[in-house]
């Protein structure tokens, strides 16, 4: 996310990670939209890799997302980088970022002759821009004539509504319809020399809005089961996050962050918690009563043993035989002579 300010790049940071790291149903579905894929939700595993490599200045440099989907144990990877102003350069680190993850992937690779697999990508840009294409393109030329053209699909994410988020399965993308508003507000502001005039409190007081929209939706979508208290969760999060964000820096109206911030505490109520515990609590039983069994069934095997030790001293057989014919201790054995 180079380009942007520090505090814009750290908050989108936070945000994407927060918002990615979903249940895998809500994860597998967005990814299917993203990449036109037709994964299967209880067939595939979800796991998120590396994105920090070394430059060739020996600087770390950072992608967003990398993930990779594993089907019938055949793995899948992809790269996601969010934007939110056009960047000239974006096609030459999207190249190095692919090229990184590509050679560390073929550390892997058992093959006589190496093998490089860039990464499925995709820049997803928020703020509309009409330089931005909908693919971004770079032609390598080898010395030997030999010509490649690199291609990276973009997301026009001012293009879609919730609407149309919603309707692709593209639920952890919501919260971003706020951060949209961001270019209109920085638009005003330049326009009356960073005054907060009316105007810009209006567009605040729109993307309060928004936010009031967008987490309904999400209450909606968790009343349907299509995401999970967890997924709510980051979700509202990400919505006070983000609304925070634009009214401190555009509108600074506290009442504002407070209102934002009761609504979301209001949506996820006292019942999708208790829910939420309640499956905890579910899956620590299942938990307890797998580790009892094997508690039981290694006490059983025990016990088995000391048994026969004690026919086979009955017997009058030797102390080493026993032991090798039950695998107790010496010292457990003994034992049972008292």
């Amino acid at each position: 996310m180079a380009k942007d300010g520090v505090e814009d790049r750290v908050k989108l940071d936070e945000v994407l990670k927060s918002l990615f790291n979903v249940s895998k149903k809500v994860l597998v579905q967005m990814m299917n939209s993203l990449f036109h894929e037709k994964f299967e939700v209880e067939k595939t595993e979800v796991t998120f890799e590396n994105n920090e490599f070394i430059s060739d200045e020996y600087d770390i440099i950072r992608g967003d997302l990398f993930l990779k989907i594993s089907k019938d144990k055949k793995p899948y990877h992809y790269h996601i980088e969010l934007q939110t102003k056009n960047d000239s350069t974006m096609i030459i680190r999207m190249f190095e970022y692919g090229f990184k993850k590509a050679k560390e992937l073929a550390k892997y690779e058992q093959s006589s002759e190496t093998i490089i697999h860039i990464p499925k990508q995709l820049v997803i840009f928020i703020e509309q821009n009409k330089n931005i294409k909908d693919e971004l393109k770079m032609r390598l030329v080898f010395p030997d004539g030999q010509e490649v053209s690199y291609v990276v699909p973009v997301m026009k994410y001012w293009e879609y509504d919730d609407k149309k988020i919603i309707e692709e399965k593209m639920y952890p993308l919501l919260p971003l319809q706020i951060f949209k508003l961001r270019y209109k507000m920085d638009s005003i502001k330049r326009k009356n020399k960073n005054t907060i005039t009316k105007e810009l409190l209006d567009t605040v007081i729109e993307a309060k809005e928004v936010a009031e929209i967008i987490a309904k939706e999400a209450k909606e979508l968790y009343d349907k089961e299509e995401m999970d208290g967890e997924d709510l969760h980051k979700v509202l999060l990400a919505i006070g996050n983000l609304f925070e964000y634009l009214n401190d820096k555009y509108g600074n109206n506290k009442n504002l962050d407070e209102e934002v911030k009761a609504m979301t505490k209001t949506l996820y109520d006292p019942e999708v918690e208790k829910r939420g515990i309640e499956k905890g609590i579910e899956k620590g039983i299942e938990k307890g009563i797998e580790k009892g069994i094997e508690k039981g069934i290694i006490k059983g095997k025990i016990e088995m043993q000391i048994a026969i030790a004690k026919n086979l001293i009955g017997l009058g057989l030797n102390i080493d035989k026993i032991v090798e014919a039950t695998k107790l201790s010496r010292e457990e054995i003994e034992k049972l002579y008292n």
